[in-house]
């Protein structure tokens, strides 16, 4: 490989971006997203970057195994997930692309919602089964919304959701901020208090493995109630699957829906692990973590995965660094 060379995963990077890199200079090469570490460290010997835009995870250790790498990139906000950041001095930067799909992924949010609390696609698929369902439903419309996580992407979905249907919001944030005091929506002061106010709750909050795993577990959907639904656009880590597949199953809840799922891409229904593709479409959606995947997000995401490339490229600090969680 070339001095030049970066290896790109998964299938969402603009062929735009990519000729404007090589015609910087660059050598961009695209392996698919789901293959493993060692798949991986496999296909980046000799590489001068890589992005990270497909399913992988990669741990501490294989950057050990890359000498010539000296730029990562995160296409994403997320990256704790997907990569571990050295703590110690490395001569690879590691870098990201904060926000930039915050607003496709509310509006993601939003979506869901709208499906869940309609019964779109349970509808969808009783038409397809050949029957007519006149069922009313609930609505969005004056609604009681609770969003956990008030950064970013937790702001644009309690905004959205007060533009377009007044919706009452309600939020619950893991620390205090002054600048939350502003807005116009009432702080909680636990995340079960959250799911116990609200008619929908939208999970925003990060996850980081090992810390919050299972953070939204039984009492918490327990307190939702039997009319209540679960939004999470965030990781499916956050919500304990033992405890869904439980409030599922005993109806203590209305619907979740996910985006993502515990194993990705998600198995078929009879080998999951988990037992609960099996509620989709009735009580379940899950999407294919997609949220973000807005034309207009992809496009900023990788301007500023460009930013960071040519930055490092030049020997400066990249713009958008990532750091190490732990």
């Amino acid at each position: 490989m070339t001095s030049r060379t970066i290896i790109v995963t998964g299938a969402t990077f603009p062929h735009e971006v990519t000729r404007e890199l090589e015609a910087g200079g660059f050598k961009v090469e695209i392996v698919p997203g789901d293959l493993d570490e060692a798949a991986i460290i496999s296909a980046l010997q000799g590489a001068w970057g890589y992005v990270l835009g497909g399913f992988e995870r990669m741990s501490r250790r294989a950057w050990d195994q890359l000498p010539d790498l000296r730029l990562v990139c995160f296409l994403g906000t997320g990256y704790s997930t997907f990569m571990e950041v050295p703590d110690e001095e490395s001569p690879i930067r590691f870098t990201y692309t904060p926000y930039a799909n915050a607003a496709a992924v509310a509006e993601f949010s939003i979506a869901q919602m709208i499906d869940m609390v309609r019964g779109i696609s349970r509808n969808v698929a009783g038409i397809q089964a050949g029957t007519w369902s006149e069922v009313a439903t609930p609505s969005l419309i004056g609604a009681r919304l609770g969003v956990a996580g008030m950064g970013h992407v937790g702001r644009e979905v309690a905004r959205m959701a007060q533009a377009a249907f007044g919706t009452e919001g309600f939020y619950w944030n893991h620390t205090r901020r002054p600048d939350l005091d502003a807005l116009p929506y009432r702080a909680v002061s636990t995340l079960c208090d959250l799911f116990e106010t609200a008619d929908i709750v939208s999970v925003n909050f990060a996850y980081v493995p090992g810390s919050n795993d299972g953070a939204v577990g039984e009492t918490e959907l327990a307190a939702l109630g039997a009319d209540g639904f679960v939004v999470n656009t965030a990781r499916a880590e956050l919500l304990d699957p033992a405890a869904l597949r439980r409030a599922l199953a005993e109806q203590w809840i209305a619907g979740a829906s996910i985006d993502g799922y515990y194993i990705e891409p998600a198995p078929p229904p009879d080998e999951d692990p988990y037992g609960l593709l099996s509620f989709i479409p009735e009580r379940l959606l899950v999407t294919s973590h997609c949220a973000y995947l807005s034309r207009q997000a992809i496009r900023k995401m990788a301007d500023m995965t460009t930013e960071n490339i040519m930055a490092v490229a030049r020997g400066e600090m990249p713009p958008y660094p990532a750091a190490a969680t732990t």
